[in-house]
C-alpha cells in the first residue's frame, strides 16, 4: 500500500468577524460548532453566551458543513460551491486556531462527495500534528479514504485505500486504525508504515463500525457466527470474549469513556442494554431506542425514541415522515431516566442519527462537561435552529441558540 501526498501546503486566509468572543482559558463546557442557515460555520459558547464566526462567504451556492473538532483544538470543516467560478464538490478546510486565527488550510477535490470524517485522538506519528481522515465518495462512485496531516505550519492529504462498506475506528495513540471493509473484512492499519498490518480471521457481522478501547489495545466488533446471526466480540490480544450472542439486526456499541463497560443497541427492538466486559448485564434502561450517546465523564448516557406527542407543543408533525424524536438520560448513579427534549430533527440530524455509532466516536453532541446536549430541530413554524438543554436541571429548558442544520462540541 503506497500513499500518494497530493498536497504540501495549502493555506488560504478568510476573513473572519468574530462577534463578540471573549476568550477564556477555562471553558468547562467546551465550544460549540454550529452549520447554520446561512451556510457558514459558527461557534458558540455556552459559558459566557458568545459568538465567533469561521467563515463569512457562505451562500446558497456556496455551503459549509458538517464542523468537527479535533482533541488539540483544531476544528474542521467541509465545503461545496456551485458558484461558477468556483465549483467544486469537496472542499476540505481545517483551522488549527480557530479562535484566534485567520488561517485556513484548504484542499479542493472538485468532483467528489463528503461522506464522513473523523479525528486522531492523539498526535500524528511525526509528533506536534493531527491526521484527519476523511471518507468520500469518489467520481467514480466508490468509497474512499484520505488522511490530512495537519499542523500550524502544514497541511498535507494523501489518498490511502478504497472500500464499500468502510468503518474504523483510531486507537487511542493516534498511530493505528481499527479498519471494516467491504462488510467483510476487518484490520489493523498503521499509519507511520502506511500498511495494514494484521487481519483478523473472524468475518464481520451486521454492524455500522467497529470500536477501539478509549485506554488500551482492545476492540470491538460485530462477528458472524455459525448460525450467520450476529455475537459481540471482545478481542484481547489473542484473546476473544464473546459479549452477546445470536443478535438478528444492527448491532451497535460503544465503549465507556474509562473503557469498563460497553453500551449496545439492538435494533431488533431497539433493546439499550450496558454490560460489563465479561458480558454481564449491568443496565437494561430502555427499549424502542434509536440512538445512544455516552455522556463525555461516563456518569450518564442520552438516548432517543421516537413519539407521536410533543410534550407541550400542539404542534403535529406534518406527515409521518417527520416523527418526534424523545431525549431522554440515564443517570448511571440513580438508575433512572429523564425526558430533557422533544424536538423535530433537521435533515442533517436524521442523516448522523442513521449513522449515530459510527458520528458519535466524532461528532459529540454532548459538552466536555457532560451537561448540554447539543441539537438541531425544526421548530413548529419550519425555521431550522441549533438548540440545546442543560440535563442536569431538574426541570431542564430547551435553549435556542441560532438558526442552523446541526452542533457539534468540542472534546475540551
Amino acid at each position: 500500500m503506497k500513499r500518494y501526498w497530493l498536497i504540501s501546503v495549502a493555506i488560504v486566509v478568510l476573513i473572519v468577524a468574530p462577534l463578540g468572543y471573549a476568550q477564556d482559558d477555562s471553558l468547562p463546557s467546551g465550544q460549540l460548532a454550529i452549520e447554520g442557515t446561512d451556510g457558514n460555520i459558527h461557534i458558540y459558547d455556552p459559558t459566557d453566551e458568545t459568538f465567533f464566526q469561521i467563515t463569512t462567504d457562505g451562500s446558497d451556492s456556496r455551503v459549509y458543513y458538517w464542523p468537527t473538532w479535533s482533541t488539540d483544538g483544531q476544528i474542521a470543516y467541509f465545503g461545496t460551491s456551485r458558484e461558477a467560478s468556483n465549483s467544486f464538490g469537496l472542499g476540505i478546510f481545517v483551522q488549527p486556531d480557530p479562535l484566534n486565527s485567520d488561517i485556513i488550510h484548504s484542499f479542493i477535490s472538485p468532483g467528489d462527495i463528503f461522506t464522513y470524517a473523523y479525528w486522531a485522538p492523539n498526535d500524528c506519528p511525526d509528533g506536534n500534528c493531527r491526521d484527519l481522515a476523511i471518507l468520500y465518495t469518489a467520481s467514480s462512485g466508490n468509497l474512499a479514504l484520505r488522511m490530512a496531516r495537519s499542523s500550524e505550519d502544514n497541511f498535507e492529504v494523501a489518498e490511502i485505500e478504497t472500500g464499500g462498506p468502510f468503518y474504523w475506528d483510531w486507537a487511542p495513540d493516534g498511530q493505528s486504525m481499527f479498519w471494516a471493509r467491504f462488510g467483510e473484512t476487518l484490520e489493523i492499519y498503521d499509519v507511520a508504515s502506511d500498511e495494514v498490518t494484521e487481519t483478523f480471521v473472524e468475518q464481520q457481522g451486521i454492524q455500522r463500525t467497529v470500536d477501539w478501547s478509549p485506554v488500551d489495545d482492545r476492540l470491538l466488533s460485530a462477528v458472524s457466527n455459525p448460525s450467520e446471526l450476529t455475537d459481540l466480540v471482545l478481542f484481547d490480544g489473542d484473546e476473544r470474549t464473546t459479549l452477546l450472542s445470536n443478535i438478528e439486526g444492527v448491532l451497535s456499541f460503544e465503549w465507556s469513556p474509562d473503557g469498563k463497560q460497553v453500551a449496545y443497541l439492538d435494533s431488533n427492538g431497539g433493546k439499550l442494554g450496558i454490560i460489563d466486559t465479561d458480558g454481564n448485564m449491568v443496565a437494561d434502561p430502555a427499549s424502542n431506542v434509536i440512538a445512544f450517546f455516552w455522556a463525555p465523564t461516563g456518569d450518564k448516557i442520552a438516548f432517543l425514541t421516537i413519539g407521536t406527542d410533543r410534550p407541550g407543543i400542539t404542534a403535529k408533525p406534518a406527515s409521518q415522515d417527520e416523527l418526534f424524536l424523545l431525549w431522554n438520560v440515564y443517570d448511571m448513579t440513580a438508575g433512572t431516566s429523564k425526558l430533557v427534549a422533544s424536538i423535530i430533527p433537521t435533515r442533517q440530524m436524521v442523516y448522523y442519527l442513521n449513522f449515530f455509532d459510527q458520528f458519535a466516536r466524532s461528532h459529540s453532541f454532548w459538552s466536555p462537561d457532560g451537561r448540554y446536549l447539543a441539537f438541531g430541530q425544526t421548530t413548529s413554524n419550519g425555521r431550522n435552529v441549533v438548540s440545546i438543554v442543560d440535563v442536569t436541571e431538574d426541570n431542564p429548558v430547551v435553549q435556542e441558540i441560532m438558526e442552523g442544520n446541526i452542533g457539534i462540541f468540542s472534546w475540551n
